[in-house]
């Protein structure tokens, strides 16, 4: 009887802890593929903060697709994975050095699901980079923005990068809402 009562408490658990967890899913339909892709593509994204906050250009880089491509707010674009390492690099070693990245994934999106061709995402998601320096080594306000990224996973491969580009919105002068 004990043993029921301790069973059933631990599969209460389960169930409160799984349905937290789907909240954070954006695969609303529950297709097993689907939710096993997203788990895979949110820890990508977690590995990418994770080698950010560690300042690895190397880590970094490695995520994307060998002729994937970034481009920054400023339109600045390092295209094919070598750019990307140099961008990366240059980056993590002046004005980014001591930044603290904070990244949301709020949506995934399935385009492609194809034997043949691999599968084929869109991500959405909100960053706010900290601790960032002017070239004169002034600490600047934090940045935030949004990213929206291409992933691409060949037939039996890993998730990667194929196509990123961050935003930060400004106001426009013509809308007064």
């Amino acid at each position: 009887m004990g043993t029921s009562r301790i069973f059933a408490g631990f599969a209460a658990i389960l169930l409160v802890a799984g349905s937290a967890y789907a909240e954070d899913m954006s695969n609303i339909g529950g297709i097993k593929a689907d939710l096993q892709n997203e788990t895979e593509v949110r820890k990508l994204y977690a590995e990418f903060t994770a080698a950010w906050n560690k300042h690895d250009a190397k880590a970094l880089a490695a995520m994307w697709a060998i002729d994937g491509d970034h481009v920054d707010p400023d339109g600045r674009k390092a295209r094919g994975r070598d750019e990307v390492i140099k961008l990366m690099k240059a980056n993590h070693e002046t004005m980014f050095k001591d930044t603290v990245l904070d990244l949301t994934i709020q949506t995934v999106w399935f385009i492609t699901g194809d034997i043949a061709v691999g599968d084929v995402a869109l991500i959405d998601g909100t960053y706010s980079l900290a601790g960032i320096k002017d070239p004169d080594d002034n600490q600047l306000p934090t940045r935030s923005g949004l990213i929206t990224s291409v992933l691409t996973k060949q037939r039996g491969g890993e998730w990667e990068i194929a196509a990123s580009r961050l935003m930060i919105p400004v106001p426009l002068p013509w809308r007064r809402d």
